[in-house]
């Protein structure tokens, strides 16, 4: 970009046509806005050093230029806060497209929780072992995380830019709502309870079919396709808490839950115990240990660990 028409900007005298051309010149590089911000201190130093003759653009043919003082400073003035504007819009979408285009993940280790709010005000609770994925800001017509595990949302409404999770197998749209999502990736469970609001949840690779879920209900994955029942036993969602709630739940499920909270490797060799039935509640910090003793006391098994630690035998 010509020095010499930077200068015309600044001091006012630009033709709409020049200030265009520099507004696209601005959009074609950060080192052009950067070009200009230099320039503009440039010309503040000349102005203070009263140099009219080099602030003062150079004669063009066809234009005639006859300023009285006063309005010349007041054109600078105006071309200063012009500038300025220019400037402090071009810098701030520039930061606004960075914050669209970062993303930032939060996992959550074997045995804990972590809660976090959305730069939308959408409150998350992240179970053991999963993890979010979500922009720094969301820009585009609608607000899209990605989930691998379960999660408790509580979505601030907003009907013109809707909540979308994805998951590996679906897609849950919200526009504001408390709903759970059990997703895993790689598992053979897949779970979404509705308790406030409403959320379409949609196949991935069949988006145009999906199904609508009202509060009190939940969908679960039976086959591979999605059913729908009532949720019959809300403390199961007290993992919140730090709760591991169950009730008429067989000795194999229980332990799969065991795996997912604590992040270790469960073999089940005792058929006895594999078919009993239990119902109960444990703290997760309690550690895994301590919740094989209390069910010990329900049914006759024992447990060791190999040698690495990573395995729970039930013998």
């Amino acid at each position: 970009m010509n020095e010499n028409l930077l200068h015309e900007f600044f001091a006012g005298e630009a033709l709409p046509e020049d200030r265009k051309a520099i507004k696209r010149w601005l959009d074609e590089s950060a080192a052009h806005g950067k070009k200009l911000v230099e320039e503009r201190a440039l010309f503040d130093a000349l102005l203070m050093a009263g140099d009219e003759k080099a602030c003062a653009r150079k004669p063009v043919a066809g234009r005639r230029i006859s300023l009285r003082p006063w309005l010349r400073e007041l054109l600078k003035v105006a071309a200063v806060a012009a500038v300025m504007c220019l400037a402090g819009a071009y810098f701030y979408e520039r930061k606004m497209s960075e914050l669209r285009a970062a993303t930032h993940t939060l996992t959550v280790p074997a045995g804990q929780r972590a809660n976090l709010q959305l730069p939308d005000g959408t409150n998350v609770w992240l179970n053991a072992r999963s993890r979010i994925t979500y922009p720094g800001y969301f820009g585009g017509s609608a607000r899209e995380v990605t989930l691998d595990g379960e999660a408790w949302f509580e979505v601030e409404h907003d009907r013109q830019k809707p909540f979308v999770v994805h998951t590996d197998r679906y897609s849950i749209r919200v526009q504001g709502t408390k709903f759970d999502v059990d997703a895993y990736a790689g598992a053979e469970n897949f779970s979404t309870a509705l308790f406030e609001g409403a959320v379409d949840i949609q196949y991935r690779n069949e988006p145009e079919h999906f199904i609508r879920l009202s509060p009190g209900r939940q969908a679960l994955e039976q086959n591979g396709r999605l059913t729908v029942l009532p949720i019959e036993d809300f403390d199961v969602y007290r993992w919140r808490e730090g709760l591991l709630c169950f009730r008429k739940t067989d000795f194999l499920t229980l332990m799969a839950h065991f795996e997912k909270c604590y992040g270790i490797g469960i073999e089940v060799q005792n058929g006895y115990v594999a078919e009993k039935v239990f119902s109960g509640k444990f703290r997760m910090s309690d550690g895994v240990d301590n919740a094989l003793r209390v069910l010990q006391k329900e049914s006759l098994f024992s447990f060791e660990r190999n040698e690495d630690q990573t395995v729970i035998y039930i013998k």
